[in-house]
């Protein structure tokens, strides 16, 4: 179906991964209370100092937990300004972002700078016997390596510590009501920069798995603003674990689009078809939730004129033709129409980016 083809969804599911990894940590630190703007910065990390490990010790897993382990140091200067000093979280995390990257074009610089473009080897996906043989689905979802495989078990992992655990209450009584939980016997500071640790290594990976783990390349800001997908993926998600694999994938799903459609001189006729179908997805479920009638109505309008040019557009097929430039702004231009489109639609942590003080009422 045009560009909507297995090649496409195997895309769709490579660049979902680290949108995923960071996006599952990014959503225990927020549930906790911590807005961890500094992903961008974390995810960098990990991604130069897994290369630094595996150029140095070429060992691909020593390399992982290395990156890992860079997402932590910056999750912990988080925590210590954020947490312990009560400073901006905001104002920290983009100060991270800064730092990382100024750290780690440097010390790439003074490494490799005097030599050629420096490759690793990159760990091969795992084929799953049997399963990686269906038609259409098996080899995007079944052939995967590791860290792939181990993203989507992050999102099980994170849904069953938040909802089955009493750290996870705990975790969440920290986001929602931080003096309820200190009532309760709870540590809000310790479970706090926990949740920030948990998100600086997952995020580690995430960065980890976009050098070592998928290209084996290093470049200056590879992430590209992929921790601020992330963050747009947990609002989009409405900050639960199966709503953030939905919208990692789909910012996936668009960022894979986009790479094809570069390929193309015109604009696919299925590309408007799908467009339309998404609308009218999106339509169902705002219709389904309960919300004022003005907003309602200007959905409504908004969504059938969407759906509307949608199929007239499949049926007349114009030859139109964007600049690649233009397609690179896909993913992100729709993680700001949909966070546009949930103002107010969704409950966030009622204590989220609000430092706590024992003995005042946040």
């Amino acid at each position: 179906m045009g560009p909507f083809d297995t090649a496409w969804l195997a895309s769709m599911v490579l660049l979902s991964v680290p949108l995923l990894l960071a996006a599952t940590g990014e959503l225990i630190s927020e549930r906790g209370g911590v807005l961890n703007i500094g992903l961008e910065g974390m995810m960098l990390s990990g991604a130069f100092f897994s290369f630094l490990g595996v150029y140095l010790w070429h060992n691909v897993p020593l390399g992982v937990l290395t990156g890992m382990g860079a997402g932590v140091v910056v999750a912990l200067i988080m925590a210590l300004l954020c947490v312990r000093l009560r400073s901006d979280q905001i104002v920290v995390g983009v100060g991270l972002n800064l730092l990382a990257l100024g750290v780690t074009t440097f010390t790439f610089r003074e490494i490799f700078a005097t030599q050629a473009e420096v490759r690793l080897d990159y760990p091969q996906p795992i084929a799953i016997p049997g399963l990686s043989e269906l038609p259409v689905v098996g080899r995007p979802l079944f052939q995967q390596t590791l860290l792939g495989y181990l993203s989507f078990v992050a999102v099980g992992a994170a849904w069953f510590v938040l909802y089955r655990t009493s750290f996870g209450l705990s975790l969440r009584a920290a986001g929602e009501s931080p003096a309820a939980a200190d009532t309760a016997g709870a540590s809000v500071n310790r479970i706090r920069t926990i949740g920030t640790c948990v998100a600086g290594a997952l995020a580690g990976a995430a960065g980890a798995y976009l050098s070592v783990g998928r290209l084996g390349i290093f470049n200056e800001g590879m992430t590209g603003g992929r921790g601020f997908l992330a963050l747009a993926a947990v609002i989009f998600g409405g900050w639960r674990p199966l709503g953030v694999m939905a919208a990692a994938l789909v910012f996936g799903a668009a960022d894979a689009l986009q790479l094809r459609l570069q390929s193309y001189e015109s604009i696919p006729r299925e590309v408007w078809l799908v467009m339309a179908m998404v609308a009218a997805a999106a339509l169902v479920v705002a219709r389904l939730r309960r919300g004022d009638r003005d907003t309602s109505v200007a959905v409504t309008i908004v969504g059938g004129a969407v759906v509307a040019v949608g199929v007239a557009l499949f049926v007349i097929g114009p030859e139109w033709h964007f600049p690649p430039q233009l397609w690179l702004t896909m993913p992100y231009v729709l993680a700001l129409l949909a966070l546009g489109g949930l103002v107010g639609r969704v409950h966030m942590p009622s204590a989220l980016a609000t430092p706590y003080r024992r003995g005042e009422d946040t």
